[in-house]
């Protein structure tokens, strides 16, 4: 075993995630909890912001009395990033937090996962996520579409472009290297979007950026079932395969053959190409879904709110 693995052990395994705490998180988080393997403890870190209340955080606690009572949860204030980012994202200031969780965690974090709430399942054990050589690198994540559009900022084509919805961050070096701090300082580089931190992130820490395999943060290979009943099962990955750069480097699937076959059995299923709580993407997932819904105890909440999120 080695030093990393002996850190995860002795309770070392730091989670963020990017998140508007709300019934809708719940089912992420409890997927979490209940995927790692026993050894693997967990140390919890929300980054709240829009009147976070006492009463939404006794509802994350009681997923300890459900599911594993050995998980810990901090919760940080982030009214700064309402502050330092308002009116850039439509999808809401939350979206924005996790770019500051860096500056927020004491200096004894080294790493955190940050995830998407809402629309990321985790389905195996962290571990070899969490343990990933980084290198000199700040941030490790999974291909995305977005791979090769310019950067406002750096002024280069951005050859390694990841999707924030499921990275790893090293704490020290992202604090060292103020890149929150100069996100703030050049937000108006771009127009407010729902890919605004994205951008901003990945064009700030150009050059610092490194890939991990796509079963850290996968989205579904198709949008809907119909679209996977039917041959020649043509995926939404050849567009990205076709961009992305440095696939021997980072050992990227070299084709479509190999990203259907590595899409099998994802650590981390993203659905960013056909959200649960439209109805939408597959029905495999979508179930798994439900699952973690009523284990977290909150069908009835959450089924007249998203009703196509609980749809067979």
């Amino acid at each position: 075993m080695d030093k990393r693995s002996k850190e995860i052990k002795n309770n070392k395994c730091w989670l963020s995630f990017k998140c508007q705490i709300c019934t809708l998180a719940m089912f992420t988080i409890a997927s979490i909890i209940d995927s790692q393997n026993l050894e693997t403890k967990l140390r919890l870190h929300f980054a709240v912001v829009e009147g976070f209340s006492v009463e939404k955080m006794i509802k994350i606690y009681t997923l300890r009395d459900r599911i594993r009572d050995d998980v810990e949860f901090n919760f940080y204030n982030a009214k700064k990033v309402e502050i330092d980012l308002t009116n850039t994202n439509p999808k809401g200031i939350a979206v924005n937090a996790r770019l500051i969780m860096p500056e927020l965690l004491p200096d004894d974090v080294e790493r955190v996962i940050i995830f998407d709430l809402g629309d990321t399942l985790i389905l195996r054990d962290l571990s070899e996520m969490y343990n990933w050589n980084m290198e000199d690198k700040i941030y490790y994540g999974v291909l995305d579409d977005g791979v090769m559009k310019y950067g406002r900022f750096s002024k280069k084509a951005l050859d390694i472009y990841i999707n924030t919805g499921s990275y790893l961050v090293d704490i020290k070096k992202a604090k060292s290297e103020k890149i929150y701090e100069k996100i703030v300082k050049n937000k108006s580089l771009y127009k407010p979007s729902g890919i605004y931190e994205q951008d901003l992130l990945n064009d700030i820490a150009y050059g610092k950026i490194g890939y991990l395999p796509i079963r850290f943060g996968l989205k579904a290979p198709f949008t809907d079932d119909k679209i996977s009943d039917s041959p020649p099962f043509r995926t939404d990955y050849n567009n990205i395969l076709e961009k992305a750069k440095y696939k021997e480097k980072y050992n990227l699937p070299k084709n479509r053959f190999e990203m259907n076959s590595q899409a099998f059995n994802p650590v981390v299923i993203h659905q960013w190409n056909g959200k649960w709580i439209r109805g939408r993407g597959l029905s495999i997932y979508r179930r798994i879904v439900q699952n973690y819904i009523r284990i977290a105890g909150i069908w009835d909440e959450i089924c007249p709110v998203f009703p196509g999120v609980c749809k067979k």
